[in-house]
């Protein structure tokens, strides 16, 4: 029973920690430390692996059933999670966007 509380644990402080780890790891600090391309490279595979380690385990924590508190922690941690991509790619922000000037300047 010990070893199943551990896991527990260890895989909520996952979710509760992975989000802001991510956030850290793209901020503008972390960025500017990002000079060369394999420390771009080192950083942006890092958050990748936190980014789909921490939605994957959130979503499962939504989907089985737990309490209500854990399953809004799991919402946020995902939330979370997705503002960061969006911060290093802007893949959201990008198609949110408009152009003020309107379609003709696009060319």
């Amino acid at each position: 029973m010990y070893s199943l509380a551990l896991l527990a644990v260890i895989l909520l402080s996952f979710i509760l920690f992975s989000g802001p780890i991510a956030i850290i790891l793209t901020s503008r600090w972390a960025k500017n430390l990002s000079d060369s391309k394999f420390v771009l490279v080192l950083r942006r595979s890092f958050l990748a692996a936190v980014n789909a380690l921490g939605m994957l385990l959130s979503l499962s924590v939504i989907i089985v059933a737990v309490p209500v508190a854990v399953k809004f922690i799991a919402t946020i941690s995902i939330i979370v999670h997705v503002f960061s991509i969006n911060r290093e790619y802007g893949f959201i922000s990008h198609f949110i966007s408009r152009n003020p000037n309107g379609p003709e300047t696009q060319y």
